[in-house]
């Protein structure tokens, strides 16, 4: 059965080049397109609007070009699994769910498509079903839960305004718990501080499964309702919305250096340019996050169709220290992903180049103050900074693995799959400044200021040549601290499983004698392990309530002092 889903691979190209190529006459013509579909009627009527303008065909094009060259790189991938007609199945509505939230102007039938990425995306995460896959799915389920909450107080407060369909309200709308609920939602599905935890947990997806999360579906969600309802922003959630998004990109970047799973290192760079394009919103330029948000899609599947053929081809290590001169076996795969990593990190004429040096060049002409400032430019420098020490740990370090993967004949026809998104990587960005955002292209700043982005670049690359083999800090709770994403991934489902076992073994003994209690070397081994934990989790729980003191202090102060 899953060859039919196979066939559809083409399908979804070409529907996705369809959407591109309309999309432009949209933008010429400046038109839209409103639909109200009546699917039933008798005493009351059940109806679906769509709603079609250029950033919808876009990013709907760049959804399903994106899918149909995954589902034509899951052929490879898993040829070995034997349910693979629940995979193609269960990957086939969740792009159905992302195409309903685009399409939607409406809060009512966009939870459709809301809640059917968590619920799909739940299925996709325990698809492997082991303990791990189901800590994952049940921390990704529950805090996009969360954001469905917040989505359906914002669908009450619709209703006592007379209506769900958010056009009807463009002139009206300044409601600050609509504006503070909407931003909420956004910040659970793009794993915003402090709903960071599940990203780099539903890494226990298959890897085709993360490319297509990362780069145009899920975390993607919660920015292009941010982007598609920016009116509903006033500049109190904005100012918010800012530091947040900037602590996130601090966080994820720092999270990043200390990280040796490859499909973590990756998913650490999509939390940080997330945060990146919440603080673009913020600032009001939400046509250069959506832009940014485009070109982020290309390079970053790429970067994860490109990882997952290493983790195949090495026995399923993810670990970057078991790996190096890859060259040798893996020329062009290789080549692909070290194009995408340079686009990641704004490397000159690349993708991601054109709307993040655009996007910097605008922070550094807006009215901002210097703390705001100062972690922009620290932001950038740890994105340059993780992606070449992955560079550095790929290509230029010494491995005893050797593979010829690549002289497979179905390998050789899978590349065929990810050329289509190296184009891409190399040539969006290009493009799209040029048709889409002309407007922007002509900065005019003082010459230390244009040349400010490039220095904190050159010094990052030349901070990851020399230190890239030292990511190992002399303070073991400062290096705990910093590498569990501030200890943000203590909030999972297995969070109390210490305090859990230490009172399920209590119980259980409480039954028996004094003698059978404390006797035994093996319980008092046992009674010491379950000590240990409990420290562990007592530390992070100061650091992590700490940490939310902090964020209080300034809300509070924000909106009282």
């Amino acid at each position: 059965m899953y060859k039919v889903f196979f066939i559809m691979s083409p399908f979804f190209i070409t529907f996705g080049l369809f959407f591109f190529f309309l999309s432009f006459l949209f933008m010429s013509l400046s038109f839209s397109f409103f639909l109200h579909w009546n699917l039933f009627f008798f005493s009351f009527s059940i109806s679906f609007p769509f709603y079609l303008d250029y950033i919808s065909c876009i990013f709907m094009g760049m959804v399903s070009f994106i899918s149909g060259s995954i589902i034509y790189y899951s052929e490879y991938y898993m040829s070995e699994e034997s349910y693979k007609s629940r995979f193609f199945l269960l990957m086939f509505f969740f792009v159905v769910s992302m195409i309903f939230l685009i399409l939607s102007p409406n809060f009512l039938s966009m939870l459709l498509g809301w809640d059917g990425l968590g619920l799909i995306s739940y299925c996709l995460v325990i698809y492997y079903q082991n303990f791990k896959s189901f800590c994952s799915g049940m921390i990704t389920a529950l805090t996009n839960r969360v954001g469905d909450v917040f989505i359906l107080a914002c669908l009450s407060f619709f209703f006592s305004f007379g209506g769900y369909t958010y056009i009807n309200f463009l002139n009206v709308m300044d409601c600050f718990w609509v504006s503070l609920f909407f931003f909420i939602a956004s910040m659970t599905k793009s794993a915003q501080i402090p709903f960071s935890a599940w990203l780099p947990a539903a890494m226990a997806a298959p890897t085709p499964v993360s490319s297509l999360v990362h780069s145009s579906t899920l975390v993607t969600a919660g920015v292009y309702i941010l982007i598609r309802f920016d009116f509903f922003l006033n500049m109190m959630i904005k100012n918010f919305l800012m530091f947040i998004s900037l602590l996130t990109m601090i966080m994820s970047g720092i999270s990043g250096l200390l990280e040796y799973d490859l499909k973590k290192i990756i998913a650490l760079s999509t939390l940080s340019q997330l945060g990146f394009m919440m603080a673009t919103i913020s600032l009001g330029f939400s046509d250069l996050a959506f832009f940014h948000l485009i070109t982020h899609a290309s390079f970053k599947a790429l970067l994860f169709m490109c990882a997952g053929i290493f983790i195949h081809s090495f026995n399923d290590n993810q670990d970057i220290r078991s790996y190096g001169m890859m060259n040798k076996t893996f020329s062009f795969s290789l080549c692909m992903f070290n194009v995408a990593n340079l686009s990641l990190s704004g490397f000159p004429f690349l993708s991601g180049f054109f709307s993040k040096d655009l996007i910097l060049e605008l922070v550094l002409l807006s009215n901002m103050n210097f703390f705001f400032l100062f972690l922009f430019m620290f932001g950038t420098f740890l994105t340059v900074l993780y992606s070449f020490r992955l560079l550095i740990f790929l290509n230029f370090k010494n491995s005893f693995y050797f593979s010829s993967v690549e002289t497979l004949v179905h390998f050789l026809n899978i590349q065929n799959s990810m050329f289509l998104l190296f184009i891409f990587s190399v040539s969006l960005g290009f493009f799209g400044s040029n048709l889409f955002f002309f407007p922007y292209n002509y900065i005019i700043l003082p010459i230390s200021l244009k040349l400010l982005v490039s220095f904190v670049c050159l010094i990052s690359f030349t901070f990851a040549m020399s230190v890239s083999k030292l990511m190992k800090l002399k303070n073991d709770y400062l290096q705990m601290f910093l590498s569990q994403m501030w200890f943000l991934n203590y909030l999972k489902t297995d969070f109390f499983k210490s305090f859990f076992f230490y009172f399920s073994f209590y119980s259980s003994k409480s039954l028996i004698g004094f003698v059978e209690l404390m006797g035994g070397m093996k319980n008092l081994g046992l009674m010491f392990s379950v000590s240990i934990d409990l420290n562990r989790v007592l530390k992070s729980f100061i650091f992590f309530f700490f940490l939310l003191f902090l964020i209080f202090c300034y809300i509070f102060l924000f909106f009282f002092g």
